[in-house]
């Protein structure tokens, strides 16, 4: 490098070091991946589980797409809700990002046995908080040409229980490959 300086500052060129990137790579992989639409493949799969605890409630998101695509998303909420309430927040933020990266046939894997029975009419609503949830989640899930729900045993659901565990870890200056995100506001009125 040293070489390269005294070579340019012959012509006036100074060297200097790039700063961090953090989330610019995230900003240009959604630009370079806005061009082009992903609707060939037969569906993408979405891994989604929240928790609401004493260390706070927060998220993790997996969504796999056409490609080996893997993006992964860890989510920390400011405000406070049931452990119910974070496993929809979860659906709410996977369905969001399934949507934004175009996806048209989606198959949504939870933990939470409660949520899904719900969705899939297995369970009846009786919350009404969560009712406000199951509309909106039935809102999004109505953008996709189609969408299944599954419930799966939380060993299958382990890659996203770290990450919402993730959430709660302080923020370092470490570049980081997934997206972690604070949200302020429930997604549904309460």
């Amino acid at each position: 490098m040293i070489g390269w300086s005294v070579e340019l500052s012959e012509y006036w060129i100074k060297y200097e070091p790039r700063g961090p990137i953090k989330a610019q790579v995230l900003a240009d992989f959604i630009t370079e991946m806005e061009n082009e639409p992903m609707v060939d493949h037969p569906s993408w799969v979405l891994y989604v589980d929240g928790s609401s605890n004493a260390k706070g409630v927060r998220a993790g998101v997996v969504l796999e797409g056409p490609g080996d695509l893997l993006v992964e998303q860890s989510l920390r909420f400011g405000f406070k809700t049931s452990n119910n309430q974070a496993e929809y927040e979860a659906l709410i933020a996977g369905l969001e990002l399934t949507h934004d990266m175009r996806a048209s046939d989606i198959i949504c894997r939870s933990d939470s046995q409660m949520t899904v029975g719900h969705i899939i009419k297995e369970f009846q609503v009786k919350d009404s908080i969560l009712l406000k949830y199951y509309h909106k989640v039935h809102a999004l899930l109505g953008g996709f040409s189609s969408a299944r729900l599954e419930h799966i045993k939380r060993e299958h659901n382990a890659r996203v229980d770290l990450l919402s565990k993730l959430a709660s870890t302080k923020k370092g200056s470490h570049h980081r490959s997934i997206v972690q995100q604070h949200v302020e506001v429930p997604s549904v009125s309460i």
